[in-house]
Order: C-alpha cells, then sequence, then structure tokens
C-alpha cells in the first residue's frame, strides 16, 4: 500500500484541544467531511464499509504507527498528536490511568462511567473563539469537559453546558458507532449540534438538528451558587494540573492525586444513590433543591431502561456522575469536603448513609455494597466504607492494593 499524502492544509491544534474536536476543525479548514479527513490520515479502521469510520476507544490512545502516520499526513509534531488524546490524562485522572483501574489499554473507556466517552459537555463562550481562525473554525473543544470533575469555565464565569439548547440532546453524542455523529457530512459547522433527530442515524439524508453550540445559553443558577461552583471548579483543576500535586488527602490519609478522583465519585455515588439520606451535608437549600430533582430524574431513567424491572446492570445510573453540570457540583461538594476530612468525620458524615443502605434490600443495598467495596477505591477509603470504623494502617494492609507504596495519615484535626 502506497504511503498516504499529507493533507494540503492542516491547522495548529488548540489547547487542549480534544481529538473529535480538532478533526471537526480540519475538516471545516479543508471543506471536506470528518471522514475523509479521518480516511486520509490513517485514523480509519480500513474495514469493509467502515473505512470512515473512528470508533470511541480510539480517542483513548492511538498505536504509535498509527499515531506517527496522523503525525505526518496533518504536518503535526507528535507531541502535538499524543495531547490529543485522553491517555495522557490518567497520569492525574485515575479513571483514564489504565494500570490504577487495572484494564487493558483498549477497554479504559468500555463500559467506564467516570468519563463521558459517548457525548461532551461544553462552554459555549468557548466554542465561540477568540482569534480570527476560531471565530471561522470554532474553538476548542476541550479533552477535560470529557471529564465529569470538569463542570464550569472559570475564564467566562459559567457552569459548562451538557445539551443541545434546541434538540436537547447531549453535546457531540454519539448515535451509532463512530466519535464523531454524521461523520460523511462536510457542510456542518464543527459547533453545529450533528445529532439525527428523525430517523436511523446510519441514513445520509436523516434531520439534523444543527443548532449552533457556541450560540446556546449557558446554565442558569443562582450567583451564590456559581461562586461555590468556581470555587471548586478552581481546586479540582488545580489537582487535575500535570504541575498539581502529588499526593492530596483522603478520610485523613494521603493517597496519589489520580486516585482521589476514584475516591471522590465512590462517595459522591454514594451520595446520590442514597439521596436524600445525606441531606443534612447539603451546602445550601439551592443544593437540596437540584439533588432532590436529579434523585427524581434518575429513577425514572432507570426505569425506562429496565422497563420498569430492577436489572442491576442498570445501577450506574442511579449513581454515576450527573451529565448536567449543577447536580454533579451540589453531590461532589458534599464528598468533596467527607473526603478533606479526618476518617473520624467521614463516619460522622456518612452515618446517614449507612443507616439508609442498612435499611434497604434489594438494587440499591447491592448497588450501596459493590460501590463500597470496590477495589479501586484507595485502601483507606475502602476500609472506612466497610468497616465502618477508624482506619488503621493494618487495615490498610489488608488489601492486596495497599502493599505498592507506603502510607501515611494526614492531619488528623480537621473535621466536617
Amino acid at each position: 500500500m502506497s504511503p498516504l499524502r499529507p493533507l494540503p492544509s492542516s491547522l495548529a491544534p488548540l489547547q487542549d484541544e480534544s481529538l473529535a474536536g480538532f478533526l471537526l476543525r480540519l475538516a471545516h479548514h479543508n471543506n471536506v467531511s470528518p471522514g475523509t479527513i479521518i480516511r486520509h490520515t490513517g485514523l480509519s479502521t480500513h474495514r469493509a464499509g467502515l473505512a470512515e469510520h473512528l470508533s470511541i476507544s480510539q480517542q483513548y490512545l492511538q498505536a504509535p504507527e498509527k499515531s506517527a502516520e496522523f503525525a505526518r499526513t496533518t504536518r503535526l509534531d507528535e507531541d502535538e498528536v499524543v495531547k490529543l488524546f485522553l491517555a495522557p490524562l490518567g497520569a492525574r485522572y485515575g479513571p483514564l490511568d489504565a494500570t490504577l483501574i487495572r484494564r487493558p489499554r483498549e477497554r479504559v473507556l468500555h463500559g467506564n462511567h467516570d468519563v463521558f466517552r459517548r457525548w461532551s459537555r461544553f462552554c459555549p463562550r468557548c466554542l465561540a473563539g477568540g482569534s480570527d481562525i476560531e471565530r471561522v473554525h470554532g474553538g476548542s473543544w476541550k479533552r477535560l469537559w470529557r471529564l465529569p470533575p470538569v463542570f464550569a469555565c472559570p475564564a467566562h464565569r459559567c457552569l459548562l453546558r451538557h445539551n443541545c439548547a434546541k434538540c436537547g440532546h447531549l453535546g457531540m453524542e454519539v448515535q451509532s458507532f463512530s466519535l464523531i455523529p454524521k461523520i460523511k457530512n462536510e457542510d456542518l459547522h464543527p459547533n453545529q449540534c450533528r445529532v439525527v433527530v428523525e430517523g436511523r442515524p446510519e441514513r445520509l439524508n436523516a434531520p439534523i438538528c444543527g443548532a449552533r453550540h457556541d450560540q446556546a445559553p449557558v446554565p442558569a443558577c443562582s450567583e451564590e451558587f456559581l461562586e461555590t461552583a468556581l470555587a471548586l471548579q478552581r481546586e479540582l483543576i488545580g489537582l487535575l494540573r500535570p504541575d498539581g500535586p502529588r499526593e492530596v488527602c483522603s478520610v485523613g490519609w494521603m493517597v496519589d492525586t489520580n486516585q482521589y478522583f476514584i475516591d471522590l465519585h465512590t462517595v459522591a455515588g454514594l451520595i446520590t444513590l442514597t439521596w436524600p439520606a445525606a441531606r443534612n451535608l447539603a451546602l445550601s437549600a439551592e443544593h437540596v433543591e437540584i439533588l432532590d430533582r436529579d434523585a427524581v430524574g434518575r429513577e425514572e431513567r432507570r426505569s425506562r431502561r429496565n422497563g420498569g424491572a430492577g436489572k442491576f446492570h442498570h445501577f450506574y445510573v442511579l449513581a454515576s456522575p450527573s451529565a448536567d453540570a449543577r447536580p454533579y457540583i451540589a453531590a461532589t461538594a458534599i464528598a468533596h469536603r467527607i473526603l478533606k476530612g479526618s476518617d473520624g468525620g467521614a463516619l460522622t458524615a456518612l452515618a446517614s448513609v449507612y443507616a439508609h443502605l442498612q435499611e434497604v434490600q434489594g438494587l440499591m443495598k447491592t448497588a450501596g455494597d459493590r460501590i463500597r467495596n470496590s477495589p479501586r477505591n484507595s485502601p483507606p477509603l475502602r476500609f472506612l466504607l466497610t468497616h465502618r470504623a477508624p482506619i488503621t494502617i493494618e487495615g490498610i494492609h489488608q488489601y492486596v492494593t495497599a502493599r505498592d507504596r507506603e502510607w501515611r495519615p494526614a492531619l488528623r484535626d480537621r473535621e466536617i
């Protein structure tokens, strides 16, 4: 097979730009479809009927030979190409660390509900862009928007949207097999909603929403809620930065920063699963109202998926990070406060959650037990959640995963 020719014209990636976002802008710049770019840069699967196809798993990492081919045909440095993928974020964000979650790299995104692998939040103002090139081809669809702990834009002082203002579908939502919806369409702007609103998504002439995400309003909330969200966002982004702290406190013990995000979602998941058990821990009445509505919506979605039955494999709907930034913020703010405190403070704060799990049976109890005893939790948190007792070094060492590092307590005088 003859080598692929470099594209006639390329673009420099924007800050933190995702693979899907870069491909959309590059296609628009060359007046072709994203599928054409994929075919001419070596990213396609080369299977019959799928020559213009980009699988969901391909946004995580490419094989070295494919990455090198993509760099050559797009006229990018290999370092620039690597930064388009999600894998490098795993050093700071545990759910993307193949070693930490014990999965082969090609399976990291499979069933991973701690990553928005099939859609993206977005900031309309970031997508509108500020430079001339961004005003023509759109701003950056950022990699970090695929991570649940990124829910606000400090630069524009707003919450991120999770859905289209017109059709209501999630941002850049996957409807069939390809990461980029309507991958063969060459007329859509990178900021337009590509969701098929009627008929089968595979149909070439299926009607598309087409609304401009960069013109959508930002999510509404009170000024007090926004200030709380921005403060929490700055703290979490500080942990995600490559130069951020190597370790942080989790229930009174120091853990690796990427592990902390797994612990954060464990505690937040228990809060949403058992809500309103932790109602007294909410930061404000507005937070309570948001989580009340979220709990009703989660149960409705679970019932629709199950057809009314209580199938276990849909429990993630009750405990996974919310798409909407507002309930995610409300639950995560509670979890973050608990983890930053001592083990004694965490036991007190989670007492109502424990009590709720003791009273219920069926799906919720099974889900709660699995979340509490997950081997992905840090050993200190796992011991606290399963034994409901102050953490000891002996208790930590009972877990196999605790044997690869030295454990030490953080400051013990901090309570919730």
